[in-house]
């Protein structure tokens, strides 16, 4: 039924196109009248044809526009969920480098603490000049002696 409806329109469209163009030439006026009444039909076509379109557009766009807004608030929760756990990973890699910093600076004081007793004792050692029989020295005191040395 939609084919017959469309192609009456169709034929209707033609033939009116037709009988006008048909009378225009037929009609009674010099060249330069019938072109400029060709060319303002012309232009009056063209014109709503293009108002036509531009409304389709314009209906188009607002259809686009109001699909995009219901979509929008349709997935907003995903977008809040999203930056949520964004900010909880920012949060706990933030905590997680600050206590890796303080304990990093922990060990760091610690070493350096142990060391300079380490150095003060073996320092005091070789200044008493103690005797001490080879198995009672450590492998940690003769590396410590070597590099003092």
């Amino acid at each position: 039924m939609a084919k017959k409806t469309s192609g009456f329109l169709l034929g209707a469209i033609i033939g009116g196109t037709a009988a006008a163009a048909a009378a225009l030439l037929l009609a009674p006026k010099s060249g330069k009248e019938l072109r400029e009444d060709l060319i303002d039909q012309l232009d009056d076509m063209s014109e709503g044809k293009a108002s036509e379109l531009a409304g389709i557009a314009q209906v188009k766009g607002n259809e686009i526009g109001d699909f995009a807004k219901h979509k929008k608030e349709e997935y907003s929760w995903l977008g809040d969920k999203i930056s949520n756990q964004v900010d909880q990973a920012k949060s706990v890699s933030s905590d997680l480098l600050e206590n890796l910093a303080d304990k990093t600076g922990d060990l760091q004081e610690e070493f350096k603490r142990t060391s300079g007793e380490v150095k003060g004792r073996v320092s005091e050692l070789m200044e008493e000049d103690i005797v001490l029989k080879e198995d009672e020295i450590s492998d940690e005191i003769y590396s410590a002696l070597d590099n003092e040395a």
